[in-house]
């Protein structure tokens, strides 16, 4: 399976992918309503041994050419979450870091998924389409979709069942640029108070320096100023083996 996904995933590296969507089938098959999805989209399904890809998700995602249905090759109560949790890493260890991930799933214990791609400096979001038991994120798929129906009527009566709307989605705040139109100390310092707020800042140069570009992008100067500024304000230090050490930690 491993090897299988490698292959699909080396194919959808060639053909210039921009986002990877992975759905956990058997907990919430719902597509996010928000999602940007695009033919270079690479997307995985994961159901349990002996499940299909369930009918609403396989006539949205037909069209795609990266979009591959995941069985799990043995039952159990977490087989698909385990299966899910290795595509997400074969997937962040072999496409470039600039590229999001979302995840879909109303497993808690998944979100830790979303916290250690965040942690390591890669755009990633959880949404889940059960926002009355605690989601992430709201509004369920099908309900702003083109294949959503339309409120059925009640026998004999001729009338409308009421619709309740549903909220906003809500996002993450994993991954805000900073803005635009500051000087590198101002950037510097709206980053240092991000480090000091976070429980596991980086600890890796290299893990540092991805986090910087991805959260300063938008300020125009590159990781490198950002973190010259950084070490001249004596707010973190690296040392010779490349381990970042933080002021007051």
């Amino acid at each position: 399976m491993a090897d299988s996904e490698t292959r699909a995933t080396q194919d959808a590296r060639e053909a210039g992918v921009d986002s990877v969507l992975l759905i956990d089938g058997d907990n919430d098959p719902h597509f996010p309503p928000d999602f940007p999805i695009t033919p270079r989209t690479v997307v995985r399904v994961f159901v349990r041994t002996g499940a299909k890809m369930p009918r609403g998700l396989e006539k949205r995602l037909a069209e795609l050419p990266h979009c591959v249905a995941v069985v799990s090759p043995k039952g159990g109560a977490n087989a698909a979450d385990f299966v899910m949790s290795l595509h997400a890493g074969i997937l962040h260890a072999t496409l470039p870091m600039h590229i999001p991930f979302m995840m879909v799933t109303h497993d808690k214990s998944l979100a830790v998924m979303a916290q250690e791609l965040q942690r390591v400096g890669r755009r990633a979001e959880l949404w889940t389409s059960h926002p009355e038991r605690g989601g992430r994120r709201s509004a369920p798929a099908a309900s702003r979709t083109p294949s959503a129906r339309p409120a059925s009527r009640g026998r004999g009566r001729g009338r409308r069942q009421p619709v309740k709307p549903s909220p906003e989605p809500v996002r993450t705040p994993a991954a805000a640029p900073m803005a635009q139109g500051r000087g590198v100390s101002e950037v510097a310092a709206a980053y240092a108070a991000r480090l000091s707020r976070i429980k596991d800042p980086p600890s890796r140069l290299k893990t540092l320096l991805n986090d910087i570009k991805n959260r300063a992008a938008a300020s125009g100067f590159s990781a490198e100023d950002i973190l010259a500024e950084l070490k001249n304000s004596r707010v973190l230090s690296v040392d010779e083996h490349g381990r970042v050490v933080l002021s007051g930690r």
